[in-house]
């Protein structure tokens, strides 16, 4: 895919405008994701994982052979926090239905889950269940699911039902995606219930600030101040493809923010059914990326300010660490001929990829911010960034225009998204166009006869 866009600088008279970063802004930066493996991901289609309350049950959706039907809730075990999956074991025909059943989230006690299912007796097509159990630790104890009920549920489509205690208000709601007002199946919107002192709940009423394209399915951290959704809308990695996003808020009060794209987490393909762990440190989604087992795979991710130690965090303080290993591999640029040498640290295997030409100045940098970094060259003569993603296999590139033929390149994580971004200086001022937002930040800092560290090759 190429993309040029216009975004040349023609000056540099103007003055200083957005400087401003997010407060706690590497909260939002996770470690490139990780495959789930073998034992829990299977060659069919697995989906939904959701952590219980104790952290020691990985429930999720599986198409896999030795169900009740289409798809159904799996459950696998570990002994500790540190310790490895074990082998899926169905939840048995009590929960699951000949139908398509899917885990969405648990209340806090664990007592409580929440699920969608298209078995015989809803209101139509998939609908939101409600199951309960009275040991928190007993996996196979859950009663036979309720449906919602028409007030929540529809002749359409309800999905994904996260539930939400609030810790300030102590109010209880859900929230799911539903294509009542949609196109059927194509296009769905982020609805929310909130429930009452009864168990019942008042009709659902949209979040028209999460709605802007496609969305199914969100996950609420427990503090109620941030949220990720699966998204199809302008802005994505690839259009038409579900990407999942990040929004914020101050209190539960008011709005949330304009999502974001979720740095370090997207590809090219798609990636859906966000979950949090209960500790809102680890990020589970689902995608048929390459390199998974087959069909849809589970995935989990970190998050870096809770684990700072971990070297996959750090990746965009070692330039040359293509392999994603947390290690600076051996590289080198050719200019006669344009091609990288790479020598990947994680399997000494050396690689050879053509991209640039003689003249170009290289400017590798985590611009997909997938923990590993892309080549990327600025081409004083246009004057534009051509940039080859690894999230891809550097399978297609991109060319934007950005700064002056004069311009040093200086890439780097400025907004602290975990994706570098397009940088220059000029003579004592510094021009970066923000991947965050989109934004040119213009923050003039040195002589015009200093030389920048950042961007140094």
């Amino acid at each position: 895919m190429k993309n040029k866009s216009n975004l040349s600088i023609l000056s540099a008279t103007l003055v200083i405008v957005v400087l401003c970063t997010t407060a706690n802004s590497q909260d939002k930066t996770f470690t490139a994701a990780q495959n789930l493996g073998a034992i829990v991901n299977s060659t069919s289609n697995d989906a939904a994982a959701v952590i219980s309350p104790s952290g020691l049950s990985l429930f999720f959706t599986s198409s896999r052979s030795g169900g009740q039907g289409g798809s159904d809730i799996w459950v696998s075990h570990r002994g500790s926090l540190n310790s490895a999956w074990g082998a899926p074991q169905n939840l048995g025909a009590t929960v699951n239905s000949p139908g398509t059943d899917s885990v969405g989230s648990f209340s806090i006690d664990g007592k409580t889950m929440f699920l969608q299912s298209d078995r015989p007796g809803g209101q139509g097509a998939r609908d939101n269940y409600v199951s309960t159990r009275i040991d928190p630790n007993n996996d196979f104890g859950w009663t036979t699911p309720v449906n919602l009920g028409p007030v929540v549920n529809s002749s359409s489509n309800e999905l994904a039902p996260a539930y939400f205690e609030d810790p300030t208000t102590g109010v209880n709601s859900i929230f799911f995606g539903t294509d009542r007002v949609g196109i059927p199946d194509i296009e769905y919107h982020i609805y929310q219930a909130v429930r009452n002192p009864d168990g019942t709940f008042q009709a659902p009423v949209p979040v028209p600030e999460l709605n802007a394209g496609s969305e199914t399915r969100v996950a609420i951290r427990r503090d109620g101040l941030e949220i990720f959704i699966a998204s199809v809308r302008t802005g994505g990695i690839e259009a038409g493809q579900f990407d999942i996003w990040t929004a914020h808020r101050s209190s539960t009060a008011v709005a949330w923010s304009t999502p974001e794209l979720a740095p370090a987490i997207n590809s090219v393909r798609d990636e859906t059914s966000p979950t949090l762990s209960p500790d809102g440190a680890i990020l589970y989604f689902v995608s048929p990326r390459d390199g998974g087992m087959g069909g849809n795979d589970l995935y989990s991710a970190t998050r870096c300010s809770l684990y700072a130690t971990n070297a996959v965090c750090n990746v965009n303080r070692t330039v040359a660490d293509f392999d994603g290993d947390g290690r600076a591999d051996i590289s080198i640029f050719r200019p006669a001929d344009g091609t990288w040498w790479l020598m990947e640290s994680a399997t000494n295997t050396v690689i050879a990829r053509r991209f640039g030409a003689n003249g170009d100045r290289i400017a590798p940098g985590d611009y997909d911010g997938d923990g590993r970094m892309d080549m990327a060259v600025f081409r004083a003569s246009d004057p534009a960034w051509w940039i080859s993603k690894s999230s891809d296999n550097y399978s297609s590139f991109s060319v934007t225009q950005f700064g002056l033929s004069t311009d040093k390149p200086t890439p780097g994580d400025y907004d602290g998204d975990g994706r570098t971004d397009l940088a220059v200086y000029r003579n004592g001022t510094w021009y970066v166009l923000q991947s965050s937002n989109g934004q040119v930040l213009i923050q003039q800092f040195g002589l015009s006869s200093d030389v920048p560290v950042a961007g140094v090759q």
